[in-house]
């Protein structure tokens, strides 16, 4: 494709050269005169070439006015902006949408009275996600500072109280708590914080212990104090420190970030000063052996200082230490041009090295002394940071400070019993430290197959009766049958059938074969071992049997060899609903299931609860489309309760939207009005089931199209394609009213308000999406505007609703629908005036229109607030009641 896309701008080119050199007929004279303009020209073309592919198509689609308009019509760029913006919390905002800071940027540059950041705890939440340390992020930060603190410029009256200026320690607090350097490091500048000042806030704010359990980001911020020497006396890292070994020391974490820990880790103490006061307060005792491993250290650092990071490859620095271990990564030198991968030897040439030889033009001459053997380097970080905290933990808890089990794979040649008694046996070891011995070793390629042949002897004859409980048995199992190796299986399954015939029947310790092959076979990751079970012991267990269920554990990417084996022999899977609508996969083997119905027999008697799940889990893991395929397909025994299209709360309600617009495609606004009419009629008796019952709707589905080759399709006998099917599915009037208003139906819903007041209007239905907690989650400033705006034209029934709104638009802050309705012509500005005995024009006493203004104030809409306070005719009283509000949160 990306050869297409490079022919394609380099015909662009040709065309554009051939109009640049048109006139090649012409004079020679002429095209001298003409060569200036002829190479400004040609400089543009070199230019061009430079543009992404991408972006030439991205042009030729926005260039086009047919498909600009079909792609932007499915934005309702007029329903949403930034007064729908309200307060950045960290979930569904800072974190939620990836363009998050310059949405808060834009909005601060703008002068907006609509301000997103609301309080304290949006500013926090800031803090918690925005820690990268780049040019975009520290002018963020400078911005922030500038825009909430007194000597702001902005000609925009604060909706939100915070002055950063105005409490300095909190804020440095906050900063050091969230482990933020950026923002704490523009801070500091921003408002010229001399480091004493920094010193008082940790005495009082911050206790010593904060530094006691040690993290990467915890080790950076007590570097970066301890550089502009604002660290008090009282705050050391050590002996206090408490690092996790397993998480720190990792093999899974990333070269760079390990290399970071380590002198992040190096630079926070100085060993010589602390050997010195735990000499003098008699905390260490001078032994010959102490004396020795404290030279190691410093000799280790040394030569770990001597290397720089410049001189690893980009490849090895984003590469995982176990897959540098493991040479599964491509490492280069880091100046050549060239990647090679290797698979005996790791190294890296030093950067001297490097120079001399590109100076020389010859690789060839290479001094083998300069080559730097990665694992030897490594491994000597692994050794200065475990004699790091032999030397700085105290006594009592270096026994916490194991050596993992990966350390002696690597980088000890030892037998594995004896890597079991260091690693396991010595300490004790737990289920987890059971189950990652096992696996590691039964899955390293660097171990003899005869030393795992000898494990699971071990382990079957109770040698590790120690510390191996009965239960860890199933964990053993596990890490037999997950290391995806014939030869181990085999072995294991014999010695498992050996055992279990020299055992009472009645009291056999160990599962049967068969029972341990279908246990385990949702761990199957290749065909191999489906062929080796089929082969040998298909007549011992269940996998291959007519009518299992198995089929819900086989990996999808081996279910398609797994049909054929079983279709082989005459037999078919079956796949029952119950229970299993909570695995992850199990919507894709369903839809699999439904289009080979002469494969599988599928049981479509689950409850409605079960339905409802299936759809939840799935839309939260973004499978809309395979929801809309098993619905096409389905055979359902009744109407399918889809209430879970009403959820407005939930953090993927804006995904649900692809599968209301599947399901409402068909269903006209006058279908809709006929089945409300039904429901009308039945309220007429008041009986609760019947006022409330759910409504029933049918919609046209055609079924989907099969994934499978046509010729595989012919041998499974999968359903018609394009086939026109019926699906019903029932949902109450609420979530049918916030279907129609998350499809922009709003013209529809109205449409039903006039057509239907009395479905609508009557009290018992007064909880019906107008109601506050609805409306509130969905509504923008566009729309609930429309709402109003209906609801003051038709006042016979709508008071209450209209409250709604307008309590609704005072919390979100929607200044302009109030300016609106006070500027309006149409004398709605009556609205906001108290009824009183002598002016019953208005609609709602003194009680309710303080609500309406207590509600701004609490989303500190100070502007909002006031204007209401300066329209509303409350009493003098009254208003100084509100205005001391207002005060106490400024």
């Amino acid at each position: 494709m990306v050869n297409n896309k490079r022919k394609e701008i380099d015909n662009i080119n040709e065309h554009h050269e051939k109009d640049y050199n048109h006139d090649n007929g012409n004079q020679q004279e002429k095209k001298k005169e003409e060569q200036p303009q002829q190479q400004q020209k040609k400089q543009c073309i070199l230019s061009f070439k430079d543009v992404e592919p991408v972006e030439i198509y991205f042009w030729k689609v926005f260039r086009n006015i047919f498909i600009f308009k079909h792609i932007f019509s499915n934005f309702k760029s007029k329903q949403y902006g930034y007064y729908d913006l309200i307060g950045c919390d960290e979930i569904f905002f800072l974190n939620g949408r990836t363009n998050s800071m310059e949405i808060i940027i834009d909005n601060i540059k703008s002068n907006n009275n609509h301000q997103i950041i609301r309080n304290e705890s949006n500013i926090i939440d800031i803090i918690h996600t925005f820690k990268k340390n780049d040019e975009k992020t520290r002018s963020f930060y400078n911005l922030l500072f500038s825009r909430y603190s007194s000597g702001s410029t902005s000609p925009i009256q604060l909706s939100s109280t915070i002055r950063f200026d105005e409490n300095i320690d909190k804020w440095i607090q906050r900063m050091i708590k969230n482990v933020n350097c950026t923002a704490l490091d523009q801070f500091i500048k921003f408002f010229k914080i001399d480091s004493e000042a920094i010193k008082k806030v940790m005495e009082i704010h911050i206790k010593p212990s904060f530094f006691g359990y040690t993290t990467y980001g915890k080790l950076k911020i007590y570097n970066y104090l301890k550089s502009i020497n604002s660290l008090p006396t009282s705050h050391k890292l050590l002996p206090f420190i408490n690092t996790d070994l397993e998480i720190f020391l990792s093999f899974d974490n990333k070269f760079k970030k390990f290399i970071k820990s380590y002198k992040r880790l190096i630079e926070s103490t100085n060993l010589q000063e602390q050997q010195e006061q735990q000499e003098k307060q008699g905390k260490l005792k001078i032994h010959p052996n102490n004396k020795k491993y404290y030279e190691k250290l410093n000799q280790k650092i040394l030569e770990l200082n001597e290397i720089q990071t410049s001189q690893f490859t980009n490849d090895q620095l984003n590469s995982t230490i176990k897959n540098l271990l493991n040479h599964t990564t491509p490492t280069s030198t880091s100046i050549t041009t060239t990647t090679t991968t290797t698979t005996t030897n790791l190294t890296i040439i030093s950067t001297e090295s490097n120079y001399n030889n590109n100076n020389n033009h010859n690789h060839n001459n290479i001094n083998s002394n300069n080559k730097i053997n990665l694992k030897d380097i490594i491994k000597k970080y692994y050794e200065s940071i475990y004699l790091f905290f032999y030397f700085t933990v105290k006594p009592e808890n270096k026994g916490v400070f194991r050596k993992g089990l990966f350390y002696y794979l690597k980088f000890k040649k030892e037998s594995v019993d004896k890597m079991y008694e260091r690693v396991v046996n010595k300490w004790n070891g737990s289920s987890f430290d059971h189950k990652l011995f096992f696996q590691s070793i039964l899955k390293d390629i660097n171990i003899e197959k005869n030393e795992k042949f000898e494990l699971i002897l071990n382990v079957l004859d109770n040698k590790y009766v120690k510390t191996f409980r009965e239960y860890d048995h199933y964990i053993f199992f596990k890490a037999v049958f997950s290391s995806n190796d014939i030869e181990l299986i085999d072995y294991f399954l014999k010695k498992i059938k050996q055992l279990q015939l020299n055992q009472i029947p009645e009291i056999t310790k160990y599962p049967s074969i068969g029972k341990l092959i279908c246990d385990y076979c949702h761990l199957i990751d290749k065909k191999e071992i489906l062929d080796f079970y089929f082969q040998n012991y298909r007549d011992e267990c269940l996998l291959f049997n007519d009518q299992n269920e198995n089929c819900k554990y086989i990996q999808l990417e081996l279910i398609e060899h797994y049909e054929y084996l079983t279709g082989s022999i005459g037999n078919r899977c079956k796949l029952d609903f119950i229970y299993w609508y909570k695995n992850l996969n199990f919507l894709d083997r369903l839809n699999r299931a439904i289009m080979k119905p002469l494969v599988y027999s599928i049981d479509f008697g689950g409850s409605s609860s079960d339905f409802k799940w299936l759809i939840d889990s799935n839309i939260n893991n973004n499978k809309e489309n395979s929801i809309i395929n098993f619905l096409s397909n389905a055979q359902f025994k009744q109407p399918l309760d889809l209430e879970i299209l009403g959820s407005s709360f939930s953090p993927y309600a804006a995904k649900l939207l692809t599968l209301i617009k599947f399901l409402f495609n068909n269903i006209s606004k006058e279908s809709i009005e006929t089945k409300l009419k039904v429901i009308n009629l039945k309220t007429d008796n008041k009986n609760f089931e019947e006022k409330y019952s759910k409504i029933e709707f049918t919609t046209t589905l055609t079924t989907a199209t099969n994934l499978l080759s046509p010729k595989k399709s012919e041998d499974v006998g999968c359903l018609t394609i394009g086939k026109t099917e019926s699906f019903n599915f029932t949902i109450s009037i609420t979530t049918l009213l916030v279907c129609l208003y998350k499809l922009d139906r709003v013209d529809d819903i109205i449409y039903l308000f006039d057509k239907l007041p009395e479905v609508f209007l009557k009290s018992y239905y007064s909880s019906i999406f107008t109601k506050e907690y609805c409306i509130y989650s969905i509504s923008s400033s566009y729309y609930l505007e429309l709402f109003i705006n209906y609801f003051i034209a038709n006042l016979n029934d709508t008071t209450n609703y209209l409250y709604h709104c307008l309590c609704i638009a005072s919390e979100k802050g929607y200044t302009q629908i109030f300016k609106n309705i006070i500027s309006s012509d149409q004398n709605s500005k009556y609205l906001l005036k108290i009824q009183t005995e002598s002016n019953q024009s208005s609609l709602f006493d003194s009680k309710l229109l303080n609500d309406i203004v207590d509600k701004s104030i609490s989303s500190l809409n100070f502007e909002l607030s006031n204007l209401l306070i300066d329209f509303i005719d409350f009493s003098a009283n009254g208003q100084n009641t509100l205005k001391m509000k207002i005060l106490k949160l400024k």
